[in-house]
């Protein structure tokens, strides 16, 4: 299962939330999934060293055309990646490759990027991994609003809530293999 990381890239960071990204990239790594997430710092960062320290495949999905563009124009990491893939598609243009080529997605915090990867996904009727209470979106009760407003087909029964990453990543596979 490909699972993408979506959340708050930018700081501040919450030591906390920090440790929980990192812990879910782990058990993504032991549980054989691969991670992918947007090659960007912060949260997803985090979840990507967890599973690449962890010896998991984890794909960056960048918005740049080049290693040039994602080094020096976004200022993105060129590390803790198995492989990257260079979407020249921008921010927000390159959340549509990532949404829709995971089988999951979890949300961590997060301003309108995560936002429009969890529209994304809801539309797309994927599992989606809420951390809760992770900051941003998670805290506003936004996502819930949502999802209860745009439910037409029982999407909002694959996004799930929790705090703890490994029932996270347990949860998304089960919804995944149903």
């Amino acid at each position: 299962m490909q699972i993408s990381i979506c959340g708050a890239s930018l700081p501040p960071f919450d030591r906390e939330i920090v440790k929980k990204a990192y812990e879910i990239g782990k058990e993504i790594a032991i549980n054989k999934h691969i991670l992918m997430f947007g090659g960007c710092w912060g949260y997803p960062y985090e979840a990507a060293k967890g599973a690449f320290e962890n010896n998991g495949k984890v794909i960056a999905i960048s918005p740049a055309k080049s290693k040039d563009g994602h080094i020096n124009q976004y200022r993105f990491p060129h590390d803790n990646f198995t492989e990257i893939e260079h979407t020249g598609l921008g921010i927000p243009g390159r959340n549509i490759p990532l949404v829709a080529n995971s089988d999951a997605i979890v949300i961590i915090s997060g301003q309108i990027g995560t936002l429009n990867e969890f529209t994304l996904a809801f539309h797309l009727k994927k599992p989606i991994g809420v951390l809760e209470r992770s900051g941003g979106i998670t805290n506003s009760g936004i996502i819930e609003k949502i999802a209860e407003i745009c439910n037409k087909v029982g999407e909002k029964d694959k996004v799930i809530y929790g705090k703890e990453p490994k029932m996270l990543v347990n949860k998304l596979n089960d919804l995944n293999n149903q």
